[in-house]
């Protein structure tokens, strides 16, 4: 009951009776805390975002680690792994981890079935090579793992011409590394034959292409070397050009395949006996020598390889050959350099049966074959050397693979309902797309139920790598935190992702 004074008098007033109270006329007294909402007071607060401090304990919590030589270890309701070793991980749930210099990936070594047919086989130090020699039959290769390889392909060598001559070109020669053969796809080999050598006077013939083919690569063809011609044709073109004969006009060596070979030589001019010589086949390493009115020209040099763990030569130039007169015992040889430095065949003598053993190129090394004079028409020019494929890839092959990286159980001391993830991430190749290529899971039962958190990238911490994390995500309540990290489309040579550090935290809300 209120009481106003009327001419200085007391009177009682109902609460009722009060009328509105302006609150600007409240200038003194202290209001008691039970008449005060909490809505009344909150309104007025500004809300604290503490995700920075969370993620700063984190970044001092990794630096400390590392400099104590810590592995796993606990703060206050926060645990910190750096990595030093595997004991923060449930390697039971975890799949295709694998930890290297204080890192997981999905990153590791596999030993690769492979079906081949190939003529011979063998282990040099790292590596395990194929070789296919045989031109009679196609080859075939396939792996189960994708994997890239080096190659050698030598395609067959020319045979030289006869009749004051010029020496085959050497077959094709291809070399290199990085071809990526993919896992479960075949390829096809085929092995050149060289040019076979002529009885009567005109020009050799070329060889065969050897060739890699087969689904997800682009075909691989060495062509085969250019024939030698006799008189004064042009020498034939191919992976290196043939030499010409003796030139009396027009003749030159023949034009090789660009990338594969050189040119052959040109003949020398003359009208008799001995006034002229064939050129050199080109070879893989250099061009052949032109004739000369003493000489039948020098093959162009091959090329040494050791890709099946011995240096050796390929894919010479045959030699020409010098025409001799009618008491000669033998004309020139054309090339040391053919037969000795890449299988290619030397320019014979005038006596048939004398030159036929050195005529022929190396087999299986690609050379050409060289030219020949008989001036008595019979013997015959030197056969083309066959070509060669060969395929060399390391005895184990990485692989990349997705990755789940799952913690052993951390207890809590009260329930939590929030948790926080926070990792140290790199690009080790490409650039992983957040929650997309790489995700972040955490549980407060045991993984009963997991939360997918929404990463975000909070910085980088060096080269291709960055601070990812997620705060206060809504978890199932519980004593028994863990964190489960993903990765996804991981693809050898195209996106490896690895995680080096990861802190979990978590509270009651």
């Amino acid at each position: 009951m209120a009481i106003i004074k009327i001419r200085n008098q007391a009177i009682d007033l109902d609460a009722a009776e009060i009328p509105n109270l302006d609150t600007a006329k409240i200038t003194t007294g202290t209001f008691a805390d039970a008449r005060i909402s909490e809505s009344s007071v909150s309104q007025h607060a500004t809300t604290f975002d503490d995700n920075k401090i969370q993620s700063n304990i984190a970044l001092l919590g990794f630096k400390t680690a590392v400099n104590g030589s810590l592995a796993k270890y606990n703060l206050q309701d926060q645990i910190i792994d750096e990595y030093e070793d595997n004991s923060g991980i449930d390697t039971s749930a975890s799949t295709n981890e694998t930890l290297a210099a204080g890192a997981y990936s999905a990153k590791s070594t596999v030993t690769p079935t492979v079906t081949e047919d190939s003529d011979d086989s063998g282990v040099d130090g790292d590596y395990t090579w194929y070789k296919w020699t045989d031109t009679s039959s196609t080859g075939s290769y396939n792996t189960d793992t994708t994997q890239s390889h080096e190659y050698l392909i030598v395609g067959g060598g020319g045979s030289g011409g006869m009749a004051e001559a010029g020496g085959g070109g050497a077959g094709g020669y291809l070399a290199s590394t990085g071809l990526s053969l993919t896992g479960g796809n075949a390829y096809t080999v085929t092995v050149g034959a060289g040019g076979a050598g002529i009885t009567s006077s005109g020009n050799g013939n070329d060889g065969s292409d050897s060739i890699i083919s087969g689904t997800g690569i682009s075909t691989l063809t060495a062509d085969g070397g250019g024939y030698g011609s006799y008189a004064h044709f042009a020498g034939g073109d191919g992976g290196s050009g043939g030499g010409s004969g003796y030139n009396a006009g027009t003749g030159t060596g023949g034009t090789p395949t660009a990338g594969q070979g050189y040119a052959g030589g040109s003949g020398a001019g003359g009208t008799t006996p001995p006034g002229y010589g064939g050129g050199g086949g080109g070879g893989a390493g250099a061009v052949g020598v032109d004739g000369t009115s003493t000489t039948g020209g020098d093959g162009g040099i091959g090329i040494q390889n050791d890709i099946s763990g011995t240096n050796t030569w390929y894919a010479g130039g045959g030699g020409g050959a010098r025409a001799g007169d009618a008491t000669a015992s033998a004309g020139n040889q054309g090339s040391n350099n053919g037969r000795d430095k890449g299988g290619g065949g030397r320019g014979a003598a005038n006596d048939a049966t004398t030159s036929t053993t050195y005529c022929d190129a190396t087999a299986n090394t690609g050379g050409g074959g060289g030219a020949a004079y008989h001036l008595n028409g019979t013997g015959n020019s030197g056969d083309g050397g066959s070509g060669i494929v060969i395929l060399r890839r390391t005895t184990t092959a990485p692989v990349v693979e997705n990755l789940t990286l799952q913690s052993t159980a951390n207890t809590a001391s009260s329930a939590a309902t929030k948790a926080d993830l926070i990792m140290l991430m790199e690009n080790a190749v490409g650039t992983a797309t957040i929650n997309t290529d790489i995700k972040g899971y955490v549980t407060a039962d045991g993984g009963s139920n997991w939360t997918e958190g929404t990463l975000v990238d909070e910085g980088t911490w060096g080269t291709n790598k960055k601070i990812l994390a997620f705060h206060d995500a809504t978890v199932t309540s519980g004593t028994d935190m863990r964190y489960k990290i993903t990765t996804h489309n991981q693809v050898l040579s195209s996106l490896e992702t690895k995680i080096h550090a990861t802190s979990i935290g978590w509270k009651a809300a």
